[in-house]
């Protein structure tokens, strides 16, 4: 297939003249809610530039509430469990979409989808493979268990032609974990999966949002708010942070803590810790939330105390708020910060290191506007999304132009 390709040029503007036939693009996600965190503005940008777009993930109420029109939704019941018997007619069921529509590049990203769509877009002979790798699932596993997933994920990048993790540091640890080879590896842009649409992660423009919260919620305006927005997974640090605030809530009555998050199935918290979320009176837990904009506007302090990463979206989102994070010194997340600039990074599995960040944080006022100032600004610098989505459609041109 050949491409004309006349004319470049960044974010809401991306627009490349192609001949027709179209080249085709799916992007495939194990659960909905992955797609609507991790593709923002993908479609669109890929719709501008000329593309006939894609979704195939598990079917969802909520996929024709962010995908654009123009973008063909394919439904197939991933689920996150291991299920073998299922996972093979899954299998087949995405070797019979991958023939019938013939698509020029497969995308995926998320463990189950990612292996199936790489097994299945392999055997069917799609020119252009990407593995989108937004973290190792094998790490904090032991065992059997680990070594399984980390074959899953050789395989993965096996069968892809190209790996797009979403860090730098990503890139070197597969290597060193042996993977795959370097020579497949990039990076689009600075990394991350979506980058960050800076003008509407604006403080001023959510501050009021965020002072309703907190009075909706009963903290006092001069109530120091600490915010936990992730699954609620032990691998996400949940315990820890508990732990912490635990001992922070005795020390310090005007500290509150905000958590915004889903329970896993697979990976249930210890009753004790789900008790001091549930149940304690400075604890504020929300559902779901269709945008997170006023959770970070009423916040003061961001954590995200996890043990494996790839390029945690939260934290450059929160810091985009204009919010002093505290994070682990684990491969991923460190990148999203400069430590003792816009935030602290601490030990992962160490609730007494968390504590001491926190506390430091909590201390010192100034040093929290400090770390909000720089953290916005280089956010605001390195990761904005118009000049993501433009790196991203350059790339893939140049995959299918090669």
């Amino acid at each position: 297939m050949t491409v004309c390709v006349n004319r470049i040029s960044v974010g809401s503007s991306v627009s490349i003249m192609m001949e027709s036939p179209k080249f085709k693009l799916v992007a495939i996600t194990t659960v909905a809610v992955s797609m609507k965190a991790f593709y923002e503005g993908q479609f669109e940008a890929f719709n501008r530039a000329g593309f006939e777009t894609f979704a195939i993930c598990a079917e969802d109420s909520e996929v024709s509430n962010f995908l654009p029109p123009e973008t063909k939704f394919i439904p197939v019941n991933f689920t996150r469990l291991v299920t073998p018997l299922k996972d093979i007619k899954l299998l087949w069921q995405l070797v019979g979409i991958f023939r019938k529509y013939n698509f020029d590049i497969v995308q995926y990203s998320t463990p189950k989808a990612a292996l199936l769509g790489a097994i299945a877009s392999f055997y069917t002979r799609v020119p252009i493979r990407i593995y989108l790798l937004w973290g190792l699932y094998y790490e904090g596993q032991h065992g059997v268990k680990r070594a399984i997933l980390k074959f899953f994920e050789k395989v993965i990048c096996f069968f892809s032609t190209r790996i797009l993790p979403d860090s730098r540091e990503m890139i070197s640890y597969i290597q060193q974990q042996g993977v795959t080879k370097g020579a497949k590896c990039g990076m689009i842009y600075n990394g991350s999966a979506c980058a960050i649409d800076t003008e509407e992660f604006e403080p001023v423009k959510w501050s009021q949002s965020g002072e309703q919260l907190k009075s909706k919620l009963g903290i006092p305006k001069d109530g120091i708010v600490i915010g936990l927005f992730c699954r609620l997974t032990g691998d996400k640090g949940v315990n820890e942070m508990m732990t912490a605030f635990q001992r922070i809530s005795q020390e310090r009555p005007n500290v509150y803590l905000l958590v915004v998050g889903r329970e896993e199935q697979k990976d249930r918290l210890p009753s004790g810790t789900m008790d001091v979320i549930n149940n304690h009176h400075r604890v504020f837990r929300l559902g779901w939330q269709e945008t997170l904009l006023p959770c970070y506007a009423a916040l003061d302090i961001f954590c995200l105390p996890s043990y494996r990463e790839g390029f945690p979206q939260s934290l450059i989102e929160a810091q985009a708020m204009g919010v002093a994070v505290v994070t682990t010194n684990i491969v991923g997340a460190r990148e999203t910060i400069v430590n003792n600039q816009t935030g602290l990074l601490v030990e992962p599995k160490n609730s007494q290191t968390l504590y001491a960040a926190l506390k430091k944080l909590l201390d010192n006022s100034q040093l929290r506007k400090e770390f909000a100032k720089n953290g916005r600004e280089r956010v605001v610098k390195m990761f904005g999304r118009k000049e993501f989505l433009q790196a991203m459609v350059t790339h893939h041109l140049n995959l299918l132009k090669n």
